[in-house]
C-alpha cells in the first residue's frame, strides 16, 4: 500500500502501524477491533483507510498468533 506521510513528513505504512499498535497484545488476549481502530486513529490521524480496511490489516497481522478477536467496531 505504500507509505502515507504525516503532516510532519514522517512516512509509515499501514502494516507497520498496525503491528506497532498490536505489540501490546499477547497470546491469550482478546483484541477489540474498536479499541485497535481508535488507537490507530489517535496515533496516526493522517491515515485515510476505512474501518473495514483497517480490520483487514488487523486480521492479517494476527496470522499465526493466539489472540481472539472481538469484531465490535460495527456497532459504533
Amino acid at each position: 500500500m505504500g507509505q502515507i506521510k504525516s503532516p510532519l513528513g514522517i512516512g509509515i505504512d499501514t502494516d507497520k502501524a498496525v503491528h506497532i499498535v498490536m505489540a501490546d497484545y499477547h497470546s491469550g488476549d482478546i483484541l477489540s477491533t474498536t479499541v485497535v481502530i481508535a488507537d490507530l486513529r489517535k496515533r496516526f490521524p493522517w491515515f485515510r483507510q476505512t474501518d473495514e480496511e483497517l480490520v483487514g490489516f488487523i486480521v492479517r497481522a494476527l496470522d499465526g498468533r493466539d489472540i481472539a478477536v472481538s469484531f465490535d467496531h460495527r456497532g459504533r
